[in-house]
């Protein structure tokens, strides 16, 4: 929910809340002032009634009307006046109407009488009633109004920091590289786009110093690494070579060649992690899978493993060709390296799904783990422990999902691709 959204509700419940507080009150206060009038009037027409009866010398002469009661009481009853209301049928009209009575004790030389004056509500009730709606008309229109001119105000006065939030969800180290500072009349705004400007200049800094740490890396590392293996190459080579002399200059080439593979798996995680592979191409993956397959066909065989291929259907991705090389490399490597003599492996593609399954020993570690750097499920010498790792990086980088399952000696690991550049195609 938008910041503008929620304090407009806020403000919105504050002020049905006093409205109705209002309302009631306001219904009241009216409500009161009317009958203190009809009370005055009352009290008034008492008055001058009880003037009248001082000069009568016997009440049943005296001609009462419909709003005018007259009752002799006892003694005991004593000099008071009490306003209520009461509804009292009318039978003109055939409904009960309410009345504003007045009840006073009047004492008439040794007698006591109980004058009892009332006076119909309905023209005060009317008028309350039309008051009422009155009043809950102009509330509305103050709310409409009050409201629109709020979501008006705050859009002009947000229009700032909106703009910066598109420019931050849209913000790419490659082709944007800095969100310039943009000056704005709230003060607030003006130094959070100065705090945007600053942190986006550390950034593309920072990224600069990876990118030149990747670049210079890769050549300082690689080269002498391919100096030392082609020296050990050069060296297996000598005729001099004693035997005892390979025992300890094998595992030497093997571990060159673990690290020369190391950095260059390293460098790749870095380079995905710094958004580096920018450039798309339309990638269909059932070509790129077939020849793949081709470079693995020697080694499947030596560790005769049965490979089952089913292609349902065709899957067509926008993405970097050399990322998605990679994940369908490390993938297939994995299904092979992890398998057993005599093995099977099972691809299929369908449903925009990738699944690649193979036998194998139960996974030593738990199954969640298992895109961890470093975290090596075999004990091949060869491997270094971050072929997943990458996987789960171009997966998450394209926002695929990415599955493990378990179902006895098989292994499965099912990558689907969304269709986010599908549009592309």
């Amino acid at each position: 929910m938008k910041l503008i959204v929620k304090s407009s509700i806020y403000y919105l419940i504050y002020t049905l809340f006093i409205f109705t507080i209002g309302t009631f009150l306001f219904y009241y206060l009216i409500r009161n002032v009317l009958f203190d009038g009809i009370d005055e009037a009352i009290h008034q027409e008492k008055t001058q009634l009880i003037e009248n009866l001082k000069y009568e010398k016997e009440f049943k002469e005296l001609h009462q009307s419909d709003n005018i009661v007259i009752t002799k009481v006892g003694p005991e009853s004593k000099v008071y006046d009490k306003y209520y209301t009461k509804a009292i049928y009318n039978s003109a009209i055939n409904e009960y109407v309410d009345y504003r009575e007045l009840k006073s004790v009047y004492k008439h030389g040794d007698e006591y009488f109980e004058i009892t004056i009332r006076q119909p509500l309905t023209e005060a009730e009317a008028h309350i009633n039309s008051i009422l709606p009155i009043e809950v008309s102009l509330f509305v229109g103050l709310i409409v109004g009050v409201l629109l001119i709020d979501r008006f105000i705050s859009n002009k006065i947000w229009k700032p920091f909106y703009d910066l939030l598109e420019r931050l969800k849209n913000y790419d180290l490659v082709n944007i590289k800095i969100i310039q500072y943009e000056k704005s009349n709230v003060d607030e705004f003006d130094e959070l786009s100065e705090i945007v400007e600053k942190m986006t200049k550390r950034i593309y800094k920072d990224f600069n110093s990876q990118k030149e740490f990747n670049e210079n890396s890769s050549h300082e590392l690689q080269t002498p690494l391919a100096i030392i293996r082609n020296k050990l190459e050069l060296l297996i080579q000598s005729k001099n070579l004693k035997d005892e002399d390979m025992v300890l200059i094998d595992p030497i080439f093997h571990t060159i060649k673990r690290l020369t593979q190391l950095n260059k798996s390293l460098i790749l995680l870095s380079k995905i992690e710094n958004n580096q592979y920018g450039e798309l191409s339309r990638i269909d993956l059932n070509v790129l899978l077939g020849n793949l397959l081709l470079g693995f066909e020697e080694l499947i065989n030596e560790k005769q493993i049965t490979l089952d291929v089913h292609f349902e259907d065709q899957i067509v991705i926008w993405a970097n060709q050399v990322l998605i090389e990679t994940l369908l490399f490390n993938l297939i490597s994995n299904s092979i390296k992890h398998n057993i003599p005599v093995g099977k492996i099972d691809i299929t593609l369908s449903h925009n799904t990738l699944e690649i399954s193979n036998t194998g020993e139960k996974l030593p570690i738990a199954a969640e783990r298992m895109f961890e750097r470093f975290l090596k499920s075999s004990t091949s010498e060869m491997s270094v422990g971050l072929g997943l790792s990458i996987v789960k990086k171009i997966c998450d980088l394209y926002d695929y999902k990415i599955n493990y399952s378990n179902q006895g000696s098989f292994h499965s690991l099912k990558v689907n691709f969304n269709n986010q550049n599908k549009s592309h195609a």
